[in-house]
């Protein structure tokens, strides 16, 4: 029933605001006006990127809200001035090279900055790969952008050295090259405190995203393989708290992630208290199910009561928001901040389609493609492109206090020193110990009572350890803080 009404509401709202589809035109115009896309000659870096991408993913909205193919020609034309602005650095490979976004007096180009700009020129590529007519039109447009997504993305990075293999799991983590100003002939090594760092989730999951869009488009088992490791290393972090998953927008992934000189970690980890990263990384979420990766319908029903049951108040009328971690005061849902629907939810529960439903302007792309595209299906958990979902994490344990726990790596040698790593948000007792391939304690690695924290760099409790004296096998660590774990798993080769 509630469905049904939600359905006839939309009616009457569509009805009321019926309005004519912008020009393409006129939009790719706007577009292009947008102050902060105005550069010098190629000058660009990630700050360019992020306002270049707020628009990129519209030509394709618009294409399939209403079936006019002009949207995807100015699309194409946005792309290619896109491409055109790409710099090549001194290694022959192209990027947006610009400020560094943290410390302007270096250049650089970023992961998050190509995946940003690369991922929408994805998304229309698999629209126009998948339809012979689109094809004759933009077919090799379409296929040079799947190159430029092969070479100037997932090779670049590969081949710089930022991405790390961990078993099962992998990571990209910042390089340590930047350019002169103006000087695009020579890299130069940084002391930048960023320099070296493992991305945060959103942007692991920006790179994972491109990589998934490739194995849908190219069929290569090596992004299926690539997109997998991304999304497994976030499942393995979610914590499950009060009925949903919860996770911290940062987290170490390496050794290189802690000071052990200085004894402290190189970056907070907390859930982010103020800005909305979480609807980017759900809708991440969302992409892999319906490719059959990694999470299952058990995985989507645990983040939508995360945002529906925890986060909001329920109340349709005056609807309060508070972020993931559930602290902070409830406030109405405003742009960009923590406490807010997460968008991609919309595909399979009714009540995230009435919240979303009341924040579209009629006539706007956004609500044209809710309208047209969205609401057209009835919510289910059916899968777009794959029916699949095989996990190979296993299932987080309750754990409101134990807010981080991690193995780095994942996978040891036994011949450099691994380190197992926690946050505590209270004081307690914790017991860590090692766990052999049948769940049974092998050893105790640690007892005592630590000092836990809220604050993003309080509550963290880390320590060396020698796997060298274990045979090869898989075993895993489990952490015991009061009467709540986490585990992870290490694999000794």
């Amino acid at each position: 029933m509630l469905t049904l009404l939600f359905a006839l509401s939309l009616l009457v709202a569509t009805a009321l605001h019926a309005q004519a589809p912008p020009s393409p035109e006129a939009h790719f115009q706007r577009v292009m006006a947008n102050p902060n896309l105005k550069v010098e000659g190629q000058v660009t870096g990630e700050q360019f990127c992020w306002h270049a991408a707020s628009a990129a993913d519209d030509f394709v909205d618009a294409y399939l809200a209403w079936n006019d193919a002009a949207w995807l020609d100015r699309g194409a034309a946005y792309f290619d001035w896109l491409v055109s602005l790409m710099a090549t650095a001194p290694d022959g490979y192209r990027g947006w090279i610009g400020p560094y976004i943290y410390d302007p007096q270096y250049w650089c180009d970023v992961h998050v900055g190509d995946a940003i700009l690369i991922n929408p020129m994805l998304r229309f590529a698999e629209v126009v790969l998948a339809n012979d007519e689109l094809k004759k039109v933009h077919g090799q447009r379409a296929q040079r952008y799947v190159q430029l997504a092969q070479r100037e993305l997932i090779e670049k990075w590969d081949q710089r050295g930022t991405w790390r293999d961990d078993g099962p799991q992998g990571s990209y983590r910042a390089w340590d090259h930047y350019l002169a100003p103006n000087d695009l002939s020579a890299w130069h090594n940084s002391t930048d405190a960023k320099a070296g760092l493992s991305l945060p989730f959103n942007k692991q999951m920006d790179l994972g995203l491109a990589a998934l869009r490739l194995y849908r488009i190219t069929g290569e088992e090596r992004y299926k393989e690539r997109a997998e490791r991304v999304f497994r290393l976030f499942k393995s972090r979610l914590r499950f708290f009060n009925g949903g998953y919860v996770w911290n927008y940062w987290e170490p992934l390496g050794p290189w992630d802690i000071d052990r000189k200085e004894r402290r970690i190189r970056h907070w980890v907390n859930v982010h208290p103020t800005r909305n990263y979480q609807a980017r990384e759900v809708a991440f979420v969302v992409e892999a199910y319906h490719t059959g990766l990694v999470f299952t319908r058990t995985d989507i029903e645990r983040i939508i009561h995360t945002n529906l049951e925890n986060m909001w108040n329920g109340d349709m009328e005056k609807p309060r928001w508070r972020n993931a971690g559930l602290d902070g005061a409830w406030k109405p849902q405003a742009k960009g901040r923590a406490g807010a629907l997460w968008s991609a939810l919309v595909d399979f529960d009714t009540r995230a389609r009435q919240v979303r439903a009341q924040h579209l302007k009629p006539g706007s792309i956004d609500h044209a493609y809710f309208r047209n595209v969205v609401a057209a299906k009835e919510p289910s958990f059916a899968q777009r492109y794959d029916e699949g979902g095989l996990d190979h994490t296993k299932a987080p344990a309750p754990a409101q206090h134990l807010t981080m726990a991690a193995v780095l790596p994942r996978v040891s040698s036994g011949e450099t020193p691994t380190l197992i790593v926690c946050k505590a948000a209270r004081d307690d007792s914790l017991h860590i110990a090692l766990l052999d391939s049948t769940g049974a304690q092998f050893d105790a690695l640690y007892s005592g009572r630590i000092k836990g924290g809220d604050d993003g760099l309080e509550g963290i409790f880390w320590f060396s350890w020698d796997a060298a004296g274990i045979s090869p096998g898989t075993y895993s660590v489990r952490w015991k803080l009061g009467d709540e774990y986490r585990e992870a798993g290490i694999e000794r080769r």
